[in-house]
Parts: C-alpha cells; structure tokens; sequence
C-alpha cells in the first residue's frame, strides 16, 4: 500500500456528456425549478416548464436567434422539433436557415417574441446562417444547455435551447425577475431520530474486552432524560414518560471537535520505547451510546418540531438497549441501577 493518489479513472468516460466547470454555477442557475411559465402563441395557449430533463427530440431543427442589438448580440441555438412546425402552420420542408425561411418563422413566432421583448427590453431575431454580416453570431460557442418542456397544441414537446454564456446570464437574470424559483422541499423524505438513553467513554481495547454479563457505568445524565439525534448531526434533549417524549428544546446542530486541516502536518508526539501500532490503536477513544429505539419521521414533521412538541416511540423491550459505536450496532444491553447512577449490562456484543 502506498500513498500516491493514482490518477481518476470513469468507464467510458470519452462517451460521457461533458460540462465545463466554469459555467457550472450558471447551469445550476438555469436548471433550477421554477414556475411554468404561460402565454400564447399563433392564437394558441402555451406553457413552458423550464430546466427539464427530457430526450431530445431527433427531428428537431438547429435555428439560430440573436439577442439583443446587431453588434452586440448574443448568440442563442433553438433546436426545434418538426411537431412544432406543423403547430405553428408551417412546411417541414421549408428551409428555415434561409432568410426566407426565417422571416416566415419569425412571423409565426410574432405573437410570442412581441411580449418576450417587452418584458426583456432586448431584441430576438431568427438569424440566416448564409448571411455574412452575421459570421461573428454564427461563430460563438454555445456551452450551456436549457432543456424546456412545451405544452402547445394540445401536446408536450421537448424545446432545447443552446446558449451562448452572455445569453445564458441574461436568460438566468430574467428567469430569476419572472420565474420565481420552487424549491423542492423533500417534505416526504423520511429520516430516523434515534432515542440515546445513556453513553460511556471506553477506549477499543476495552470494547474488545466486554462480555456477556459485563455491567458498563453510564455518565451521569438528568434523571428520566434522553438524548434524540437525527443522522449523527441533529440532536435535542427530551424528558421521557413511559414510550411518550416531550421536547425540552429545539433540534440544533451537534458541536463536532474542529477537524485537522489537510494543509496541516501532524504534530508528532514521541512514544514511549516498545509501544508497537497496535498499542496505540487499542488506545483508540471510542463512545458507547445506549439507543433505546428510534422514531421514523418525515422531513416535513422534522421541521415542525420545537420546544414542547411530544413524541411517541415503541421501545425494542422494557430496559433493552441496542449497544451502538460509531453508529453501528455492536451489542444488546438491559440498563440497570448502580448506586445513584445509570449502567448497562451487556446481554451480547459482536466478538469481530
């Protein structure tokens, strides 16, 4: 084993889609769920649902429509399907990168560019790819990609558009002006908050050491408290009564040691002569929890949660306790009285 980092390696990587990571903040921006957005077109009613991830369309035609003033404009590719042609009344054979072509499409598309100018202040126009005096728009890169879903003429098409990176920060600022973002909330995600009754510090060697019958003093909690913890990050202290917990507080972030940076070397403390590596590691430090059960909640009743608020768990058996570390599972305990404190007596532990 060494520890020379070998370079990454993906299976068919050359046949993966490729994003630049310069524009990877500005194609989360346009890829973020928004309201659909609705207006008309050629008498029509249309909606468009923005940032989808749908197929292509094979058929769809590559047109090319400049942004903004002649010598300014930026460069945006609409890839449109040939169903959209036959929406709109015009002949799939017509050929849009003429100029001809482009002017009947331009007119067809009227009633939808009037509007999007107005609320943009910038001029669209469909762009003849013969046409010299636009070479320099032909030309730009179109690095980002907006995947729309169009509903028009009673059916959902996929819409593409191909944008240059000065079209795609105007279209994100505009999309962010008239298109209000809708988080997904993941209210039904559902998450497990484990019920802590006690905990022990021990180091590895004393793990290895435990056997069945073994009792374990606890650290001193207040009485007929427990701790609730959500994905080792989350935690808030209840009171328990029975199988019903009231919360004493809100959930709030667990204050984990601050990690050594990676920039950092070690400091290097000698050892004392003879303590091999395997020394060292049963002197591990390692905490012992006491998880009593645990309540499955979704996301949505997670955030609900505050001071005050009750719960109801099942207990796994009156006393039982699953024995965690590290968040795993390493043993069965039945708690039991020691002095004025709180143990636990080990019924089983796993012996690898």
């Amino acid at each position: 084993m060494n520890c020379r980092q070998d370079p990454a390696w993906t299976p068919f990587a050359e046949q993966l889609r490729s994003f630049d990571p310069r524009w990877s903040d500005l194609h989360n921006r346009l890829h973020r769920l928004r309201e659909a957005w609705s207006g008309e077109c050629a008498g029509q009613a249309i909606s468009v649902n923005w940032g989808c991830v749908v197929e292509p369309d094979a058929t769809a035609i590559e047109l090319l429509l400049g942004l903004g003033e002649q010598d300014d404009a930026s460069a945006i590719r609409l890839h449109l399907p040939t169903q959209a042609l036959h929406a709109l009344g015009l002949p799939v054979a017509l050929d849009l990168h003429t100029l001809p072509g482009a002017m009947l499409l331009e007119l067809a598309l009227l009633s939808l560019i009037e509007p999007l100018e107005r609320v943009t202040g910038q001029s669209i126009r469909c762009i003849d790819h013969a046409d010299p005096t636009h070479a320099g728009l032909a030309a730009q890169a179109c690095p980002l990609h907006l995947t729309t879903r169009v509903q028009f003429d009673g059916s959902f098409m996929p819409v593409a558009l191909h944008l240059s990176v000065k079209a795609g920060e105007q279209v994100a600022r505009w999309l962010d002006q008239h298109a209000a973002s809708t988080p997904q909330a993941l209210a039904d995600l559902h998450l497990w908050l484990a019920v802590e009754v006690g905990e022990a510090e021990l180091n590895v060697a004393e793990l290895y050491s435990l056997n069945p019958g073994d009792v374990v003093m606890l650290d001193l909690w207040p009485a007929a408290q427990v701790r609730l913890m959500v994905n080792h990050r989350l935690c808030a202290r209840a009171s328990q009564d029975g199988t019903t917990l009231k919360l004493l507080e809100t959930l709030m972030c667990v204050n984990f040691p601050k990690e050594l940076s990676v920039s950092q070397a070690p400091t290097i403390n000698p050892t004392p002569d003879g303590q091999s590596l395997d020394t060292r590691l049963d002197d591990l430090p390692l905490k012992m929890v006491c998880q009593a059960g645990s309540i499955e909640l979704t996301l949505a009743q997670l955030r609900e949660l505050g001071e005050g608020s009750l719960l109801s768990f099942t207990e796994q058996r009156q006393d039982s306790v699953d024995l965690m570390v590290n968040g795993r599972r390493v043993g069965l305990g039945q708690l039991v009285r020691i002095g004025p404190g709180l143990g636990v007596r080990v019924l089983s532990i796993a012996t690898s």
